[in-house]
C-alpha cells in the first residue's frame, strides 16, 4: 500500500511512539534491578552493620529530687496532716565537652554477593577533648535535686560494628540496664559520684573505637568547639551531612576533609541534652559524607533511557530524510524493526553492566547494536555509500549518548544542541524540495526526479 505524505508521516510516527513502550518496560526493569541491588545492600547491612553516626561524649548525670511530701491521718477521730521527706529520680542530664577533637581513618573495602556490590569501612576513630564538672542542679520549686553519679556516654547508631573501645580509664560496652536515659548509648564509662569532682573540674578524656559500617559514616560535632578530620582512600565521597568541610582534599587515591565549629553552629548543650533526653540522637546534626559510586550502573542505564527518544527521533528522522532525498522506499515494519534494535541496546546495556564495568558494557551493547542496524539497513539502503553514512551516523548517536551520560551537569545543554543540530541538518537538506510534489509522487509510488545537477548528460 502506497501512502501519500501526510499519512506515511503519521504512520512513522505512530511506530515511533509505539517504540517508546518497550523503552519504558526496561525502565521499569531498571528500578526494579536497583530496588534488588538496594535490598542486598540493606540485607548485607542487617546481617553485619549499617550506616554510622557517632555522637558523644557527653557527660552523663544522673538525678535524685528530694522533696516534702503530705498525707493525711486519722489521730483519735481527727485529721492530721503528715509531712514526709521524699526522694525520686529525676531526669538524666547530659552536658556537652568543652572541646572536642575526633579524627578517623575510613578505608573503604568492595565487597561482592552475588553480582551486586557492597561498599564495607572500618574506620579508625580517634575522640579526645575535655568534659568540665558542671555546677549543682538548681532547685525544681519546692523540691531540691542533686547530682548522683556520673558516666561519659557515646551514642552509635549500629552498635553491632563496634569491633573494640579503648579509653583512657576503662570502658564497657553498655548493655540493658534500669538507669534512666543511659540504655540508648552504645559506650559509657563510670566517673564515679558527682561529689568526688568540684564545679568546674575539668576531665579529659581520650577513645579510641574500631568501628565498621556500610554507606555512610558522620560524627556530630557536641563539643563548645570543634574539629572533625576525616580521610579515606575512596575518591568519591559525597559531603551531604549537615556541614560542608572547611577543609577538603579529593584525589584518586582517595581524600581528606576538616570541619571547624563552635557551640553557636551547633545549638549547643542544651541542644544535645534535649535530643539525649528525647531519644533523638540518632537524628542529630553531624558532619561527615556517603560513599557516592559515580558510576552506579543502575544510574547511568536510567539516565540513558531518559535520551531514549533521541535515538529513535534522530534514527528515524534520517531515515525519512533518505527516502525523500534519494527515493528508498522503507516500509513502517522496518522502521518498527529498526525501532526495536534500539530499544533493544538499553537492555544489553543494564545486562552487561551487571558483570563488566559500565564502559565495556556501553561498548559492547552499542557494537552489537550498531552492527546489527548497519547489516539490516544494507539492503533496503541499496547503497554503499548510504550504508555508510547511517553507519557513521548511529557511531555518532551511540557515542554522543556516552559523552551525555558522563556530562550530568551539562546533560540536558548536550541534548538541546543535540536536537537543533538534528533540525538544521534538516531544514538545510530539504530547503529547495517541493513538499506538494513529493507527497503527489510518493501516492503515485513513482520515484523522486535526480536534480539538474545530478542528471545524465545527453
Amino acid at each position: 500500500m502506497r501512502l501519500p505524505l501526510l499519512a506515511r508521516t503519521l504512520a512513522i510516527a505512530a511506530v515511533a511512539v509505539a517504540i517508546l513502550v518497550p523503552i519504558a518496560m526496561i525502565d521499569g526493569k531498571i528500578a526494579e534491578r536497583r530496588a534488588r541491588a538496594d535490598g542486598v545492600v540493606s540485607e548485607f547491612a542487617s546481617q553485619t552493620s549499617g550506616p554510622q553516626l557517632v555522637v558523644g561524649p557527653l557527660l552523663a548525670l544522673t538525678c535524685e529530687e528530694t522533696y516534702v511530701a503530705e498525707r493525711q491521718v486519722m489521730r483519735s477521730g481527727k485529721a492530721e496532716t503528715i509531712s514526709e521527706t521524699r526522694t525520686r529520680a529525676c531526669p538524666t542530664a547530659f552536658v556537652a565537652p568543652r572541646s572536642l577533637e575526633a579524627n578517623a581513618s575510613v578505608p573503604v573495602e568492595n565487597l561482592h554477593r552475588g553480582i551486586y556490590s557492597i561498599r564495607m569501612y572500618r574506620a579508625d576513630l580517634t575522640l579526645q577533648g575535655e568534659l568540665e564538672w558542671p555546677r549543682p542542679p538548681r532547685p525544681a520549686g519546692q523540691a531540691v535535686r542533686a547530682w548522683k553519679d556520673a558516666y561519659v556516654v557515646t551514642f552509635l547508631q549500629d552498635p553491632r560494628g563496634i569491633k573494640a573501645v579503648s579509653s583512657a580509664i576503662s570502658n564497657e560496652l553498655l548493655a540493658a540496664t534500669g538507669e534512666p536515659g543511659l540504655a540508648a548509648f552504645s559506650i559509657r564509662e563510670s566517673l564515679g559520684p558527682y561529689a568526688a569532682r568540684g564545679p568546674g573540674a575539668v576531665v579529659p578524656f581520650l577513645y579510641r573505637i574500631d568501628l565498621v559500617g556500610t554507606s555512610s559514616f558522620a560524627i556530630a560535632p557536641v563539643g563548645d568547639r570543634n574539629h572533625i578530620h576525616i580521610g579515606s582512600d575512596w575518591p568519591h565521597p559525597s559531603f551531604a551531612a549537615s556541614w560542608s568541610p572547611d577543609r577538603r582534599a579529593i584525589g584518586p587515591r582517595g581524600f581528606d576533609a576538616d570541619w571547624r565549629m563552635t557551640s553557636v553552629a551547633t545549638g549547643g548543650s542544651g541542644r544535645w541534652n534535649e535530643l539525649a533526653q528525647g531519644g533523638k540522637l540518632a537524628s542529630a546534626n553531624a558532619a561527615g559524607l556517603s560513599l557516592f559510586d559515580p558510576v552506579n550502573v543502575y544510574t547511568l542505564s536510567y539516565r540513558a533511557t531518559q535520551y531514549a527518544f533521541l535515538f529513535v527521533l534522530f534514527t528515524f528522522a534520517a531515515l525519512a530524510l533518505a527516502e525523500v532525498l534519494s527515493g528508498v522506499r522503507l516500509h513502517p515494519v522496518q522502521y518498527a524493526l529498526v525501532g526495536s534494535a534500539l530499544a533493544v541496546f538499553f537492555l544489553l546495556l543494564i545486562a552487561l553492566s551487571e558483570h563488566v564495568p559500565f564502559e565495556w558494557a556501553y561498548s559492547g551493547a552499542a557494537a552489537a547494536c550498531v552492527a546489527l542496524l548497519t547489516f539490516y539497513l544494507r539492503h533496503p539502503l541499496g547503497s554503499p555509500r548510504r550504508t555508510a553514512l547511517f553507519f557513521a551516523i548511529f557511531v555518532a548517536l551511540y557515542g554522543s549518548l556516552y559523552l551525555v551520560l558522563q556530562s550530568e551537569d551539562d546533560a540536558l545543554l548536550l541534548g538541546s544542541l543535540m536536537v537543533f543540530a538534528l533540525l538544521a541538518a534538516i531544514m538545510v537538506a530539504t530547503r529547495k524540495l517541493d513538499w506538494a510534489a513529493i507527497g503527489a509522487r510518493l501516492a503515485r509510488g513513482t520515484r523522486p526526479t535526480p536534480p539538474p545537477a545530478q542528471r545524465t548528460a545527453g
